[in-house]
């Protein structure tokens, strides 16, 4: 099978360059890759490198560096074509088919998490040196990828519990919430008054009964109730006044710009806090997608070991 694929390949080539030794010297294109019975040209490697060479050689770097990096570019992209070339191949093995109507809503969905209209994502991918045309086919890869996933891998994904719970104990912060504070405040327009109040505080007697007497907040009638705030938008100086404190505790006396306040934390919640019951299907997602990936490159190794690649760049 292989001498064969050989065979019409070298025939190919031969076709190829045949054609093109007639042609102006203008157009140059040549072979770069062939893959069993496909091959991949000079100009499809140009094009899909393009948007990026010229991100490279607008850089304010040397030539030198710029050639390097060009090279590197080119290589990789071929690597990718090359795999594109194959799950295209095993595509059609499969009779796998993306359809105009799947590009369409993968594309409309993309607009909509961006807030994007048509006419403004053109305009974006035009700032990159991307054709619309160019878009679609790239969609339509990504698209025919997940669909061969799903088929050649997903049956081998397996998702334990035990992996979910591992997951959850290694990322609890992710998972932790935000930390905000139920605040009250006393404000005082000197110092001693609120060194005095705060002995007070010292007495039990209560902080709603405090604010309410002595401080001069438009809040005061209210027990000096604040609201809940995340405290990683305050000033250092009262950050790290309200750190330490746990609920029922209060602050030491604060110099602020009016004045002088002393806070009180009624409570500290935890917004957007998750049980691993909670967390359990965001992880089975995140899971799912790194060990699908790697099935997939496993998976396009093991058709590169089966098939007939040879490079000419």
């Amino acid at each position: 099978m292989i001498r064969k694929t050989r065979q019409i390949i070298l025939l190919m080539t031969f076709i190829f360059f045949g054609v093109y030794s007639n042609v102006s010297a203008e157009i140059v294109d040549r072979i770069v890759a062939v893959v069993n019975n496909e091959i991949i040209t000079l100009i499809q490697l140009n094009k899909a490198t393009q948007p990026y060479k010229s991100k490279i050689e607008a850089a304010q770097i040397s030539i030198e560096k710029q050639k390097i990096q060009i090279e590197n570019l080119e290589k990789n992209m071929l690597a990718q074509l090359i795999d594109r070339s194959l799950t295209s191949q095993e595509a059609v093995k499969y009779n796998v088919e993306v359809t105009d109507k799947n590009i369409d809503q993968a594309i409309n969905n993309f607009m909509k998490m961006k807030k994007l209209n048509q006419d403004e994502l053109e305009k974006g991918l035009a700032a990159e040196g991307i054709l619309y045309t160019d878009y679609r086919l790239k969609m339509k890869e990504e698209i025919l990828q997940s669909m061969l996933i799903n088929r050649a891998v997903r049956s081998k994904v397996i998702i334990t519990e035990s992996d979910i719970k591992t997951y959850y104990d290694a990322h609890k912060e992710e998972f932790s919430g935000i930390k905000k504070y139920h605040l009250k405040n006393i404000l005082l327009d000197n110092e001693a008054d609120s060194k005095a109040i705060e002995k007070k505080l010292g007495e039990n007697i209560s902080f709603a009964q405090l604010a309410k007497e002595y401080s001069i907040g438009t809040n005061a009638e209210e027990g000096g109730d604040l609201g809940v705030f995340d405290i990683n938008s305050f000033s250092e100086n009262i950050k790290n006044g309200l750190i330490p404190l746990g609920k029922g505790d209060h602050s030491a006396v604060l110099e602020i710009g009016q004045g002088y306040q002393i806070l009180y934390v009624e409570d500290i919640l935890l917004e957007g806090n998750k049980t691993l019951d909670q967390a359990s299907p965001q992880i089975q997602n995140v899971l799912y997608k790194q060990q699908a990936e790697k099935r997939f490159k496993d998976w396009i190794e093991s058709l590169k070991k089966n098939a007939f690649i040879k490079t000419m760049l």
